[in-house]
């Protein structure tokens, strides 16, 4: 009886430190998602304008990278997710190229730049962008246009005040729940996000997205705002 107990207790053990080294050697990425910018040709005039400035996603994004750089260790991975086709359109519109602009930033704060043009690509970067056995998701940022409902990507650069391009809260669903880490640290910086898209949030990851009750405000550069005295942050 002494031999198979030995062997169940070596294999018990074997069992423990494999798994011991499995967890040791998982890595983490932190992810800032970043939606496109209106087109001025549909925004001129109106009495709530948006994006007069194309920067504004971008400027809040690169802050929030800026942080994640510096506190990640060398092997960890910072990568930016940014909607190609939105910064496109507005390239046409002001007659600028504005991607290179956006890959510098990318270069000078050392992280990866990855495009997305439609719903379908952002989803495959989360689910196979890295090998998600052992590269969990730590912390996600969204800055760009939404509502309660939906990521807006391309929020008044295709049809006017509509957009076309969008992550709905049932398409979270295609997103595997395993690619993030249990504790991973959310925030949407759009508006409106604590509405309701938080709630769906937790309820398929089982861990909470901090998102806006009311709008957010990009207009004043850096970090997004709560744009009325009433609005409030929420999980």
């Amino acid at each position: 009886m002494i031999v198979p107990l030995m062997r169940l207790l070596v294999t018990f053990i074997s069992f423990l430190v494999l798994g011991t080294l499995a967890a040791s050697a998982q890595s983490r990425e932190d992810i800032v998602l970043t939606g496109g910018p209106a087109l001025r040709f549909l925004e001129h005039g109106k009495a709530a304008s948006h994006d007069f400035y194309w920067f504004n996603f971008i400027d809040a994004s690169v802050i929030r990278l800026k942080e994640l750089k510096d506190q990640a260790k060398p092997d960890e991975q910072v990568t930016w997710v940014v909607y190609r086709p939105g910064y496109v359109s507005r390239s046409h519109e002001m007659e600028m190229d504005l991607l290179p602009q956006i890959k510098a930033k990318a270069q000078q704060v050392g992280v990866n730049l990855v495009w997305f043009d439609t719903k379908e690509e952002l989803i495959s970067y989360f689910n196979k962008g890295l090998d998600r056995d052992k590269t969990k998701i730590a912390s996600f940022d969204y800055f760009g246009h939404s509502n309660k409902a939906c990521f807006l990507f391309d929020y008044s650069n295709t049809i006017d005040t509509m957009s076309i391009t969008f992550l709905h809260v049932r398409d979270l669903k295609k997103i595997d729940s395993d690619d993030f880490s249990s504790h991973a640290a959310c925030k949407s910086w759009g508006c409106h996000s604590g509405e309701m898209y938080s709630q769906w949030w937790k309820s398929h990851f089982n861990f909470p997205m901090i998102g806006a009750i009311g709008k957010t405000d990009f207009s004043h550069g850096g970090e997004p705002v709560l744009s009325n005295s009433d609005g409030k942050w929420t999980q």
